[in-house]
């Protein structure tokens, strides 16, 4: 039991050290620890084909040799939907045996595996995964109860991650002013579950300040197609990352 509650002191008491995904990965490498689990994934909210709401894969953690982001989870997102629309935890102790035995055979998942939702501003922005127990058969509803702490953990350092991230542009400062005035409550609510207003807000706000600024609406345009290679270029460069690893 102490040792527990060291490593869940470990994980509260996480400092950010980086950029916002190096944080969650190293999150999850705490919380494999804490929970004595092979995989742990955090899945966060995103805009999947059509604008429709999605959940992809931000960090993994644990001592697993499956990969470690680009195949990771990708195939539990049933339950990990089921999982965020419920807003509860789930606990299969043996798959086998369970309503989710068809995906049985995905290595993803195990034997047995715990999902539970990071809930954010009251209401869940994303879905925790955690398979293969450590020195165990299954995981047990006491395993639950750790799982159930770290998610509510782990959802409070994303929610701090992404407001310090988020506030340290005065650009996005001045966007998110003019929207929610200092409402913390609305802008804790606006980043967590509404990221693509977000984006339309700085989308706004940046030809607002440029106009204001006195460019031309062709410097504008010029302005953004500069920004697009530059996210081309990112975009790119991620997918032959993501290349070399697989």
């Amino acid at each position: 039991m102490q040792e527990a509650l060291t490593r869940l002191h470990a994980l509260i008491d996480y400092a950010p050290q980086g950029p916002f995904e190096a944080d969650l990965a190293q999150l999850a490498e705490r919380t494999a620890a804490l929970l004595e689990a092979e995989r742990v994934s955090f899945m966060l909210r995103d805009i999947g084909p059509g604008g429709a709401a999605a959940l992809r894969v931000a960090a993994v953690g644990g001592s697993s040799s499956i990969d470690r982001r680009h195949t990771a989870v990708a195939q539990v997102e049933g339950i990990a939907n089921e999982v965020l629309a419920s807003g509860r935890c789930i606990l299969v102790q043996d798959i086998r045996s369970s309503p989710y035995r068809a995906l049985a055979r995905r290595e993803e998942l195990g034997v047995s595996f715990m999902a539970c939702p990071l809930t954010i501003a009251g209401a869940p922005a994303g879905v925790m995964n955690v398979s293969a127990p450590r020195g165990r058969p299954c995981f047990t509803p006491d395993d639950l109860v750790w799982a159930e702490t770290a998610a509510l953990v782990v959802a409070r350092h994303i929610e701090r991650l992404r407001l310090t991230q988020v506030l340290d542009a005065r650009f996005v400062q001045l966007a998110l002013a003019q929207e929610v005035g200092g409402n913390c409550a609305a802008l804790t609510r606006l980043t967590a579950h509404e990221p693509e207003r977000v984006a339309k807000l700085l989308a706004k706000t940046f030809y607002r300040e440029l106009h204001r600024c006195g460019f031309s609406p062709n410097q504008i345009i010029h302005a953004a197609g500069e920004i697009i290679s530059e996210l081309t270029a990112s975009l790119n460069r991620h997918r032959q990352r993501l290349a070399r690893k697989s």
